[in-house]
């Protein structure tokens, strides 16, 4: 499913997989892998439910609400990107996923399991906040606007330092490391690489598969 956008299924409907592949967008059990989440909500405090998601991933989030027009419009009021009733139509549903993720693709930008909000610079990856000063932040968005692109030395100390010249330091290299150990120490797989005697790229590492903790979504 590479390139395509897809959507975390964070409850069961049946029908509703197949809809949003109509309209070219994939279904993924792990938020981590998507551009959207999908989830259903009955009886459930929405904003607390919310708050959980977005600490763990800046996703948009559409929720199937098993209620009336008040149930919809406190469901909005409560911060979901978008809300639709229980009886609307997979192909309905899968319309407005379509509309969310046209809206929210220039801010968010994702690699594997790495999520960066280009509105406001956050950085999430598998969940877990990661807090980077300017210049790391500087270098992932280049790495990260060229997913899995090998990017010359020369090109990132222009661009992340504003250094034209070989300065004949290891400046670039301090910022990497530092990056590095941020968004790889303690996850399986590394995304930061080294493409030794020319520069570096950013690879997307295998997603964590397991559903977003806030599966209560379920209804």
């Amino acid at each position: 499913m590479a390139g395509m956008p897809c959507a975390c299924l964070a409850f069961d409907r049946p029908g509703l997989a197949q809809a949003l592949a109509d309209r070219g967008i994939g279904s993924v059990t792990s938020p981590y892998a998507a551009t959207l989440l999908i989830g259903g909500c009955a009886g459930t405090d929405i904003g607390a439910l919310l708050g959980a998601i977005r600490q763990r991933c800046p996703l948009p989030v559409l929720l199937i609400i098993d209620g009336d027009e008040e149930a919809l419009i406190a469901a909005i009021d409560a911060g979901a990107d978008d809300a639709a009733p229980a009886i609307a139509s997979n192909r309905l549903v899968a319309a407005r996923a379509a509309a969310l993720i046209r809206r929210s693709a220039p801010r968010l930008l994702t690699i594997g399991d790495l999520a960066i909000d280009v509105v406001e610079r956050r950085v999430w990856r598998a969940g877990k906040p990661i807090e980077l000063l300017p210049r790391e932040y500087r270098l992932l968005l280049e790495l990260a606007q060229r997913p899995g692109e090998p990017i010359e030395r020369a090109v990132l100390l222009e661009r992340v330092c504003g250094i034209t010249f070989d300065p004949g330091t290891n400046v670039l290299e301090v910022h990497v490391s530092r990056l590095r150990a941020k968004i790889d120490r303690g996850f399986a797989s590394p995304m930061l690489l080294t493409d030794k005697g020319f520069g570096y790229r950013l690879a997307a590492a295998p997603c964590d598969t397991k559903p977003i903790e806030a599966a209560s979504v379920a209804s």
